[in-house]
């Protein structure tokens, strides 16, 4: 019975110590849901998720908590990342405030607000370019660091910034030494697995690039000696959307890049063709993303923006619009004459997911413009390829966006559709590969879309691999690797060149 007495209470031990709440991290990363626009919760938590898995790699031990109760979350704490903190308020400030003085450190991560900015005691809170280096500046209680997503710096690069914030803070929460040794460890795992991949002859091997600039601004014949080293085949370039044109179109606004740098398409056009990199031109269709203040005020007082369940206007246009799908089909005809580009490559088209008024026939409307902006490539480019990004999630894209892409694929109105499988879950992506190769007449039409440093995902080496390999046993023409950064550069293409890509 002494026996059984004590397996009993070794079992209710374990039991307890299993349900004791676990002891509050001294360290947190705040997940913005009030302090940001309400479009832009998700990208502010999917930061926040980088930021969390950085430490973690790191062995930094650290909480999410939100940002609706900071006084109560921050209690106890040593250290805070704020991750894209926009919009604080009252309340926030004085939580923040109250922190600071009991000796808390404040990590301000990619945050512009300019009540942040005062607060911390930076006096031009957008001072840093973009597309620099991390750069963090000292600030009152903390740190500043404007470009912390932005920047050039390769992932791994990221982490090691973030952790010896975290060791600066809270002495000992991070050790650099273990965590160099970690690296090489893995970098030479990673060099292992990619030296026993083989190719496949024929394979679409894609890679958007989201700036539209390549990985030196100025310089497309490096970028594109680069890409073309690696084994890369086809290159989307970001160059138009209705607010904004990387080259000097009639029809759309041009962007501060193209003044500073010159026609991007043209250049990146010429550079491809040098090295034997197909050059596709990424249109942003029914999306103002990058549009001026002015010019989204503009679009409002035409009526073209679509707005969200509450009312408010969103960066979305209205595909049922006929001046909206008028000025887009004409800017695709515009490039489609005047650049000998590989191919046309269609984002954004497709309804906002959450927009007021969307009508019964929203998928009809889209097909509609998909079938006329085919029609413009073919009109005056009829060899170029014309390719679309779209969701993953296949059928439920139709109802909730109005993208039927599988009816694309079965009319002929598409030569590839690019779904965006942005996951870094291998069962899901199993899932989307076995929607997406359910038949060969629908597979060979499909280039699966990676996502290496998306918001939603962030891959290993192993992990890029094994999806590149998922999608070859699916059937597929090929994959597309979003994005074009540092980390592609550094860390997956060399070991993608070893095998898969040789």
């Amino acid at each position: 019975m002494r026996f059984l007495a004590a397996a009993v209470s070794i079992m209710l031990a374990a039991v307890c110590a299993a349900a004791a709440p676990r002891p509050r991290a001294q360290i947190a990363v705040v997940r913005t849901e009030s302090a940001c626009a309400a479009a832009d919760k998700a990208y502010a938590a999917s930061l926040a998720n980088h930021v969390s898995r950085w430490l973690a790699n790191g062995g930094v031990r650290a909480d999410i908590v939100g940002d609706g109760a900071l006084a109560r979350d921050l209690a106890g704490r040593r250290l805070v990342y704020l991750v894209t903190f926009q919009k604080p308020s009252a309340t926030q400030l004085a939580a923040l405030a109250a922190y600071r003085a009991r000796g808390g450190r404040i990590a301000a991560l990619q945050s512009y607000s300019p009540e942040l900015a005062e607060f911390m005691g930076i006096a031009k809170p957008s001072a840093v370019p973009q597309r620099t280096r991390v750069a963090e500046v000292q600030a009152k209680g903390g740190w500043w660091v404007a470009n912390m997503f932005a920047s050039e710096d390769e992932d791994e690069a990221k982490e090691r910034f973030v952790c010896s914030i975290a060791a600066a803070a809270v002495p000992g929460s991070w050790n650099a030494a273990a965590w160099d040794a970690r690296r090489s460890r893995r970098r030479a795992v990673d060099r292992a697995k990619a030296l026993a991949q083989t190719p496949r002859p024929g394979e679409i091997h894609a890679v958007w690039d989201h700036t539209g600039l390549g990985l030196y601004p100025g310089d497309w014949p490096r970028t594109m000696r680069i890409l073309r080293a690696n084994g890369v085949t086809d290159l989307f370039v970001n160059v138009a959307g209705a607010g904004f044109a990387h080259y000097p179109s009639r029809i759309l606004p041009q962007s501060d890049a193209m003044r500073a740098h010159g026609d991007q398409l043209a250049a990146a056009v010429a550079a491809g063709a040098s090295v034997g990199v197909r050059v596709h031109a990424w249109v942003l269709c029914f999306n103002a993303t990058r549009g001026t203040p002015a010019h989204l005020a503009n679009l409002s007082k035409k009526g073209w923006r679509l707005k969200d369940a509450a009312g408010r206007p969103t960066v979305y246009l209205n595909p049922s619009n006929a001046d909206v799908r008028w000025q887009m089909l004409s800017a695709i005809g515009e490039i489609a004459a005047k650049y000998p580009v590989a191919g046309v490559h269609l984002d954004f088209v497709r309804w906002y997911e959450n927009a007021a008024g969307k009508p019964r026939n929203a998928a009809r409307v889209v097909e509609t413009f998909v079938e006329a902006a085919r029609g413009k490539v073919r009109a005056t480019r009829p060899k170029a390829i014309f390719t679309a990004a779209v969701l993953a999630s296949y059928p439920s894209c139709i109802a909730s966006v109005g993208q039927d892409w599988k009816a694309w694929i079965s009319k002929g109105l598409i030569d590839y559709v690019v779904p965006m499988n942005y996951t870094a879950d291998a069962a899901k992506y199993a899932k989307l590969m076995a929607c997406q190769g359910e038949s060969p007449a629908i597979a060979r039409r499909v280039i699966a879309g990676i996502g290496v440093t998306a918001n939603e995902s962030a891959l290993t080496p192993g992990q890029v691999i094994d999806q590149i390999n998922a999608a070859r046993r699916a059937g597929l023409a090929g994959v597309a690797l979003f994005d074009l950064d540092k980390t592609l550069e550094a860390r997956i293409l060399p070991l993608l060149r070893l095998g898969l890509w040789k």
